[in-house]
């Protein structure tokens, strides 16, 4: 069995636990594209496995295996890795995948969901690049329309946390700033859609220690109050999005405490919304967007070290409720994952 350092102190989580947002790079089963943003480190589903077996002290957790940008659409390390989970011990193993839409099959979709797919990711915020937000509404649609007919299929969209601001949250001077909004936002194609969304990470809403570095935030005390923020509850609260409770130390600046500061955030979500909520580590912890703009792809970007154990025990603390608990790291991944 093949060592890891990827581990982590108790955490006590339930072994029916899931965490659905786990990524393995390992260019020994598949190459990298050569269009990628980054060159990742190696982490293999083995050491996966490892690091979540030490979650529990047991077995290892439920998995979703979600496609990294490095890969770009070619889903072989991704399958392959779905395979060798299952064989580790993880009981169900889910996957994420990225596809160009436009050339695939319908037969070829149906493999991938019987392989354990559920869902196609469009990852906005890999490469520290500015979106073209009518390039996005497209990709979703499109989409949308190609895997609504496939069970419990979803689009897993990773973009900045204001793009999901609908008008009816803002109040506009003009009728020219009201039809500049009305081309910028996403929230009203994401409330039409035949199928969910799964927001990663928070939706990228941000900690205060993130928000005070940005001249445009700079003066909020409340990070509840960001733009995307109440959009993002409303569109939950109408079941067309699921949050996911990941990646917070993209969104914070005190990963040695933590993330503490995520806790307003957090907690407004479980109260407004438990039951549209999911966990997910981030393993193996990547880099961010805006560092790699300059960087050359002969450069590995290593992983980064992250007190998993504290962010869930934090997370715990917050979720004072076991019903809501339970739900986010058991029930409400088994229900949108089946």
């Amino acid at each position: 069995m093949e060592s890891s350092k990827f581990t982590a102190a108790r955490s006590d989580l339930s072994p029916d636990s899931w965490d659905t947002h786990v990524h393995v790079f390992d260019a020994s089963i598949g190459p990298f594209a050569p269009d990628r943003s980054y060159t990742p480190a190696r982490a293999t589903a083995q050491q996966l496995l490892d690091f979540n077996s030490s979650l529990t002290q047991a077995t290892p957790l439920n998995i979703v295996l979600v496609q990294p940008s490095p890969y770009g659409s070619d889903n072989t390390v991704l399958l392959r890795s779905m395979k060798s989970l299952r064989e580790g011990g993880s009981r169900i193993v889910r996957g994420i995948a990225v596809m160009d839409i436009e050339n695939i099959s319908d037969a070829s979709l149906m493999e991938l969901h019987e392989a354990g797919v559920r869902g196609l990711r469009i990852n906005k915020q890999a490469d520290g690049k500015s979106t073209d937000l009518e390039s996005l509404k497209e990709t979703i649609l499109q989409t949308a329309s190609r895997i609504q007919y496939l069970p419990g299929w979803k689009i897993q969209l990773f973009c900045a946390p204001a793009m999901w601001e609908g008008e009816t949250h803002f109040q506009l001077e003009s009728e020219i700033e009201q039809r500049l909004k009305n081309e910028t936002d996403l929230y009203d194609t994401i409330a039409a859609l035949p199928v969910q969304v799964i927001a990663d990470h928070v939706g990228g809403m941000r900690a205060l220690s993130k928000l005070q570095l940005n001249a445009a935030t700079s003066r909020l005390d409340d990070p509840t109050k960001q733009p995307g923020f109440e959009a993002l509850i409303k569109l939950a609260r109408a079941s067309r999005v699921i949050v996911k409770l990941s990646g917070f130390y993209r969104l914070s600046d005190r990963t040695e405490s933590g993330c503490d500061d995520m806790e307003p955030i957090a907690k407004a979500l479980v109260e407004a919304v438990p039951h549209r909520l999911v966990w997910g580590s981030d393993w193996p912890h990547t880099g961010e967007g805006k560092d790699r703009v300059n960087r050359g792809l002969e450069a590995v970007e290593e992983f980064r070290e992250i007190d998993d154990v504290r962010i869930i025990q934090n997370m715990r603390r917050w979720v004072e409720d076991e019903k809501a608990w339970m739900g986010l790291m058991v029930h409400n991944p088994a229900g949108f994952y089946a």
